[in-house]
């Protein structure tokens, strides 16, 4: 069986879909609640942080906090981070070194660990560990506020969050009057993988401009059959690759995923892949639920519009990715 993850941060949403219940608030007065059901007092502020999920990572940073961590995951390709050690991936870090690091706060993901959850193993060895479970907007909205509070930024973290969601807005209100664009999300190829509803990608995608052909299906992450590919007919198939950035696109240009997808068994027979309407897009800009879902959001609107649009024969016609 061919499997190929597309993003490593939706892997790990896929995998742990699940939730503890925290406050509904996810605050009291002086605490804020974790995805583990547990209250963490936000005085004094964390000074000495390790984020094992990459879009808490994104969040710190987008608050301003960099300074306050201490090392980074394989994942974390941020410069502002480059010279920090790395405890290696995120469900398996490299505990002995945490331990060494002594920081005041471990983010990890909730479900993290096998056997001895993750949590319990930081424990051990003397580590404080806040659970985030990132899977929505909601998700997004509540994590970044309580980070800010822990850091002592609260409203650093309500800008963050106000930002992004102007930026959402500002991209659907530019589709406003066009029709919306079929899509399928390829998170994984064999077996098929694809978004669900209610998930923070299900919201990026509907503010390019984008439906989610599989928005009635149950799950966060389901897993679906090539012939209901095939079935749902989606106008474009979006499919993450890593390190491709939002480079600007003419309107001949033509995608480096068509031909590896065209050579697949299943994916052969979509319309849009042999029509050659499929999209790559950043694996880390559009698997993680962070500051830059609003760019993601940008660039794939700018993509439909590239791709709807002649030819130029006088070989320009580029159109910018919206960043």
């Amino acid at each position: 069986m061919r499997l190929r993850f597309r993003g490593l941060a939706l892997v790990f949403f896929a995998a742990f879909s699940w939730h503890c219940a925290p406050d509904p608030q996810g605050r009291s007065e002086d605490a804020v609640a974790d995805d583990l059901g547990r209250l963490h007092d936000t005085a004094p502020p964390r000074s000495r942080i390790v984020s094992l999920v990459p879009a808490a990572t994104e969040i710190l940073i987008a608050l301003g906090a960099s300074d306050r961590i201490v090392a980074r995951t394989r994942y974390d390709e941020q410069p502002e981070l480059a010279s920090l050690p790395s405890v290696g991936g995120g469900t398996d870090p490299h505990i002995e070194l945490l331990a060494e690091l002594a920081p005041d706060l471990v983010i990890l993901w909730p479900a993290a660990g096998a056997g001895v959850s993750l949590r319990d193993r930081l424990a051990a060895v003397g580590v404080d560990s806040y659970g985030a479970e990132m899977q929505t907007m909601a998700d997004f909205r509540r994590h970044t506020g309580n980070l800010g509070r822990l850091v002592g930024m609260s409203e650093r973290g309500e800008r963050v969050v106000s930002v992004v969601e102007a930026q959402l807005a500002a991209a659907r209100a530019s589709w406003s009057g066009r029709d919306l664009v079929r899509v399928v999300y390829v998170v994984q190829e064999d077996p098929p993988m694809t978004v669900g509803p209610g998930t923070f990608l299900d919201s990026v995608l509907a503010a390019s401009g984008a439906e989610n052909v599989f928005r009635d299906i149950q799950g966060s992450w389901p897993l679906v059959s090539m012939e209901e590919v095939v079935g749902r007919d989606p106008s474009f198939v979006i499919v993450p690759v890593p390190g491709y950035g939002t480079p600007a696109v003419s309107s001949e240009y033509r995608d480096p995923s068509v031909d590896r997808l065209a050579e697949l068994p299943g994916w052969r027979a979509v319309r849009a892949v042999a029509s050659g309407r499929v999209i790559s897009v950043d694996a880390s800009l559009f698997g993680r639920p962070g500051p830059r879902m609003g760019v993601a959001a940008r660039y794939l609107s700018s993509r439909f519009l590239a791709a709807s649009r002649p030819a130029d024969p006088s070989g320009g016609g580029c159109f910018p990715a919206g960043t």
